[in-house]
């Protein structure tokens, strides 16, 4: 964990949210582009990254009071956010899968990741696929 950089920005990271499964990546009729699967809609997610660099797992072995978390992977690398609500709704109103893909430009992806968002609530918007990857279209600093 020595790597992990702390950070709390509220991420709305609802991007698993309507049960999203990890299973295969299925074409579905209109909606799937390019294997990603179809597209359930726009999704905003409020919360914050509390660790960057680390596994899911790793952070729930050190920090077993934090709730909410789950662990989002880009090409840059990967995230653990606890989220705290999803499309408005508090979290434990939404069964979301632990672990997500997430497809957002590298500067989007710096911006999530960026130490002088530290302990920044933040939220999140993008388009939820039925495989578990959040294409993210804007990422907003709310403190």
């Amino acid at each position: 964990m020595t790597s992990c950089k702390w950070i709390t920005m509220g991420v709305a990271a609802a991007l698993l949210l309507a049960g999203v499964t990890n299973g295969a990546r299925g074409q579905g009729p209109g909606g799937s582009v390019g294997g990603w699967g179809e597209l359930r809609g726009m999704t905003t997610i409020r919360g914050h990254v509390v660790f960057v660099g680390c596994s899911l797992e790793e952070v729930q072995k050190t920090q077993p009071a934090l709730h909410h978390l789950y662990q989002s992977t880009h090409r840059q690398g990967q995230l653990v956010l606890q989220v705290r609500t999803i499309d408005g709704f508090a979290m434990w109103t939404a069964p979301l899968s632990p672990r997500f893909t997430v497809r957002c430009s590298d500067s989007v992806f710096r911006q999530l990741t960026a130490e002088e968002n530290l302990m920044k609530e933040m939220e999140i918007t993008g388009g939820l696929r039925t495989t578990g990857t959040l294409d993210i279209a804007a990422v907003t600093i709310l403190s």
